[in-house]
């Protein structure tokens, strides 16, 4: 089962993630009157908790079926692209990219041209926030939402800093499966990729807290970017 078929139901069981805790974090990095775009926005929780704050948030995600339920959560402009290929004739004080949308890129040429991407509609004193799954070993779990049931185990691969993870879903006496190839990108690999396309890394954190600095073997991390100075 692909985010396709699976829109439907992301929500419900993602019902306990703590979005309030992220967005505020993120409105550390927000001013009165900013325009902010949700990179990979998925069903636009994040977005419409920036939005009903007085914010205008547009929203971009690959999956069409993720998109149709943002929509009726934003009045805003909402965008079907790839983030390799975005294609927007705006410029954004904010960007945001959260919940390892990120990992989804092979390696770091993507995320050099995805970072490009975003630099090109980001305004000069602009800010990027990207948030990075950062896992440190394997392991498995599982839990139940609604006579709904999920089992989740996951393989971290040190060398390759690759994390496949298998997911089965019991979904109305119906089994699905899906898998996932996250590549892990770590602090520096990140700083490198911004000095190439003409962006800095000015702060990481850990947690979505402003008082903790995230490091290598932090379990996520926040990369709070900004244009290089020359």
């Amino acid at each position: 089962m692909e985010y396709k078929e699976f829109a439907k139901y992301y929500d419900k069981f993602y019902q306990k993630k703590d979005y309030k805790k992220e967005v505020n974090f993120l409105m550390n990095f927000i001013k009165t009157g900013d325009r902010i775009i949700d990179i990979g926005c998925g069903t636009g929780i994040h977005a419409s908790l920036i939005s009903k704050a007085g914010y205008e948030v547009d929203a971009l995600d690959l999956n069409k079926e993720m998109l149709d339920i943002a929509k009726k959560r934003l009045n805003s402009s909402l965008y079907l692209q790839n983030i390799l290929n975005i294609n927007i004739d705006k410029k954004y004080d904010i960007i945001i990219s959260m919940f390892a949308v990120i990992n989804h890129l092979k390696d770091t040429s993507e995320l050099e041209k995805c970072l490009l991407n975003m630099k090109n509609i980001l305004r000069g004193s602009g800010t990027i926030v990207i948030d990075l799954h950062n896992p440190q070993s394997s392991g498995k779990k599982a839990d139940n939402i609604d006579n709904m049931s999920r089992i989740m185990e996951w393989h971290y691969d040190k060398k390759t800093k690759i994390e496949k993870s298998r997911i089965i879903f019991e979904i109305d006496n119906q089994k699905y499966e899906d898998s996932h190839i996250f590549r892990i990108f770590t602090i520096d690999e990140v700083k490198e990729c911004c000095d190439k396309v003409g962006l800095k890394v000015t702060n990481v954190y850990e947690n979505y807290d402003i008082n903790k600095e995230g490091v290598e073997t932090s379990k996520n991390l926040q990369f709070i970017i900004k244009y290089r100075a020359y």
